[in-house]
């Protein structure tokens, strides 16, 4: 069990970094508009533009729930109490949520710059 818990938590760092680094990648125009990765909403997949500004908006609550998830991942790595399927749940869950909390931020990137030019 105690090995599970740990390759578990090891999967939520990968996840947690790869999604970052997507989202990067996304902002700062080296990861076009696609169908598989990034934040793919109407108003997103609007334009290049708008993928660009959109990403850039999220990837300050991206960073941050990444950063929180892999820091809990790692603590709960390291104390032998903490490896258990609530801990996993727990980075699922801030990682989730940061994804989740990145679309509005990018859509109101977006329409302040469509109010602006």
């Amino acid at each position: 069990m105690d090995e599970a818990m740990v390759f578990a938590l090891a999967l939520e760092v990968g996840a947690a970094v790869l999604v970052t680094w997507l989202t990067w990648r996304a902002a700062n125009g080296s990861l076009a508009r696609n169908d598989l990765a990034g934040v793919r909403t109407r108003i997103t997949m609007s334009s290049d533009a708008a993928w660009r500004i959109g990403h850039r908006a999220a990837l300050r609550p991206t960073i941050i729930s990444g950063t929180i998830t892999a820091a809990w991942c790692l603590t709960s790595i390291g104390l032998a109490p903490l490896r258990n399927p609530v801990s996993v749940l727990v980075a699922a869950g801030v990682l989730v949520g940061g994804a989740l909390l990145s679309i509005p931020v990018a859509h109101r990137a977006i329409r302040r710059a469509s109010l602006e030019s």
